[in-house]
């Protein structure tokens, strides 16, 4: 784990300050108001998402580029792995990021902090989904073919830019230990169905 970090951000630095700096900016919509706090949820973990493992798919897109990591002995399920865990990481550090800004917004203004745990959870959980659908496509397909994807996260946003509130509230009622064992299981999944991707050269 601590080897794909550093390699992610010895080889990728410049794109990992970029995507912590576009997360951070979108969460800055807390200014507008809470209400938007489910959107930040959702795109501050994809922007980030975007600038990192993104950034890599598209530098090993090329042709030359994969048949060269398919040449090498190493178990090449390993290398599409580590995107999902680099897509999970993501997600959590995006989540971090978000919850921060807004407490430090919500305190800076005495008003109550927002810190919806079911938001995050189901967020989470559709963002495993999203990413494993983006990286089987990459390395099923190719880069081009994943970009389509990015309109589902445009849609979800902007539907959670008009009802997020009435998200917040309507999820309210599902149990919080079955939302936690599926984030569990949904990331296992992920990992399994991401490590054993075939490669089309």
């Amino acid at each position: 784990m601590k080897n794909i970090i550093n390699k992610y951000i010895y080889l990728n630095g410049r794109n990992v300050i970029f995507g912590l700096l576009s997360a951070c900016f979108f969460s800055l919509i807390v200014l507008d108001s809470n209400k938007y706090y489910s959107v930040a949820l959702i795109m501050a973990p994809s922007l980030l998402f975007s600038f990192v493992v993104g950034k890599m798919c598209y530098e090993e897109d090329s042709k030359s580029t994969k048949e060269f990591l398919l040449s090498l002995p190493m178990i090449k399920g390993n290398i599409v792995l580590e995107k999902n865990i680099v897509g999970q990481i993501c997600i959590l550090v995006g989540m971090i990021l978000v919850n921060g800004i807004f407490l430090m917004v919500n305190i800076l203004r005495n008003t109550a902090p927002i810190f919806d745990i079911r938001s995050i959870l189901i967020i989470w959980i559709f963002l495993i989904v999203y990413n494993t659908i983006y990286v089987f496509l990459n390395y099923r397909l190719n880069y081009s073919k994943t970009q389509f994807t990015t309109y589902i996260i445009v849609a979800l946003m902007l539907v959670l830019f008009k009802f997020g509130n009435n998200f917040i509230i309507t999820i309210n009622s599902i149990n919080l230990y079955l939302l936690i064992i599926i984030v569990v299981v949904v990331s296992y999944i992920s990992l399994i169905i991401t490590k054993n991707i075939k490669w089309r050269p």
